[in-house]
């Protein structure tokens, strides 16, 4: 089962670093546009009315989209070994996706701008990580391969915060903004998303000129060939296919706390842009110390605990995230419970490459892909639907609970394979 990881030793540690600052690029742009700071801009200013419902079914549809896509996309990368090539089409269009939000004005006019780009930087964003995961062999031992994992979320969150903190200090603070940026056009706001697809673009170039890539795995035959191949080796393994099954339901909890924690601050608690930004900060600093003790703590006890203790800590945490009284309280649970978040993320990716054998990982990489989308459209939809029926953004966010439940439940007691 070990032949996945030693497949490719051409890597070395300077590799490695290449390998996690994709993830700092990665990782910069999800929370400015998707979590914290573009998404409040659009439910705040460009749709006040719905713009939490429009959000959510618009993310919905980007997640149903990286569902089918994934698989498959994953299976061709396999076949040619061209899991760099597609890492960076996914990576040229999420930049320019992401830039291209500059021309979303704080108009309802600006609608579908905002709506079509940020659809297309979510599902380039999310795609990316089907053929980055599958890199991972590359650069990490069976021995490593916790902390590797860890260490590249963990570093990822912490690019987030230098970049938030660039947002926050260079464009949105300042009396005067920067470059002649005019504040009443919400200039200052919308230059960030230019900041955040630069900085993929810089911080992605490492990983392709330094890290090497396995030889591909077989001929292409037909895209529900590769999809079958993908699942068969999948059910090979004993436990592989509850833990996807069960991936589905707790990777939809997060995509519904990624798509609307900063929604939900703004309209709960009535954070401003600049609290916003620094709870961001704080929650992405969270996440990245979560992130580095998780990948010990996998390496030293296993990637399947460090997921149900992550797991049943979130639902426990959530739970007091609905009946937060007040912004204090809010900030101690979110706090917490970042550090339960980065490790999750990266225990799943740790124990899916140590399982996958190395002519698969991208075809598996891409179910695991699936597995976190094919109903994470689900929960946002539910989300902004409960919005729209209750009035209630605290109503919205019972989804997230009740789906870390769930994963819980169907993940069970034994780790896949002969892992511990």
């Amino acid at each position: 089962m070990d032949n996945h990881i030693d497949h490719d030793r051409k890597n070395g540690p300077i590799a490695t670093a290449a390998y996690a600052l994709f993830d700092v690029g990665n990782s910069a742009v999800g929370a400015m546009h998707a979590t914290f700071i573009f998404a409040v801009y659009f439910t705040t200013t460009i749709a006040p009315e719905n713009g939490t419902a429009y959000w959510g079914y618009m993310t919905s549809v980007a997640a149903l989209t990286v569902a089918l896509l994934g698989p498959v996309l994953g299976g061709f990368a396999d076949a040619k070994a061209r899991r760099k090539i597609f890492l960076a089409v996914t990576t040229a269009i999420g930049v320019v996706a992401t830039v291209l939000l500059w021309n979303a004005k704080p108009m309802p006019s600006f609608f579908w701008i905002a709506i079509i780009f940020s659809f297309f930087s979510i599902v380039a964003n999310e795609l990316m990580f089907v053929f980055y995961n599958a890199l991972l062999p590359s650069v990490a031992t069976k021995e490593n391969m916790g902390r590797v994992s860890g260490w590249a979320w963990g570093v990822g969150y912490f690019g987030a915060i230098i970049a938030l903190a660039i947002g926050l200090f260079v464009f949105i603070l300042p009396e005067t903004a920067p470059f002649g940026l005019e504040k009443e056009n919400s200039e200052h706001v919308r230059a960030t998303m230019i900041l955040a697809g630069i900085w993929l673009l810089i911080f992605s170039l490492p990983l392709f000129f330094l890290v090497k890539e396995a030889d591909a795995s077989s001929e292409i035959s037909n895209p529900f060939e590769i999809v079958k191949t993908g699942w068969n080796e999948i059910i090979k393994i004993p436990g592989f296919a509850r833990f996807f099954i069960a991936r589905m339901f707790y990777a939809d909890g997060l995509s519904v706390v990624f798509a609307f924690a900063g929604i939900f601050a703004a309209k709960v608690f009535g954070f401003s842009n600049t609290e916003v930004l620094y709870f961001a900060i704080a929650v992405n600093l969270s996440c990245g110390i979560g992130a580095l003790i998780g990948g010990w703590f996998d390496d030293r006890f296993g990637a399947f605990l460090t997921i149900r203790v992550s797991l049943v800590s979130l639902f426990i945490i959530g739970i007091g995230f609905l009946v937060a009284p007040n912004a204090s309280v809010f900030w101690v649970m979110a706090l917490i419970g970042g550090l339960f978040i980065g490790p999750v993320q990266a225990a799943s990716r740790s124990l899916v490459s140590r399982v996958a054998p190395a002519e698969h990982t991208a075809k598996i990489f891409g179910f695991y892909m699936l597995a976190g989308k094919i109903t994470s459209f689900v929960g946002p939809a539910i989300y902004a639907s409960l919005i729209l029926w209750t009035g209630n953004e605290r109503a919205g966010m019972v989804t997230a609970v009740l789906f870390f439940l769930i994963g819980i439940f169907i993940l069970g007691r034994k780790a896949p394979g002969n892992l511990k």
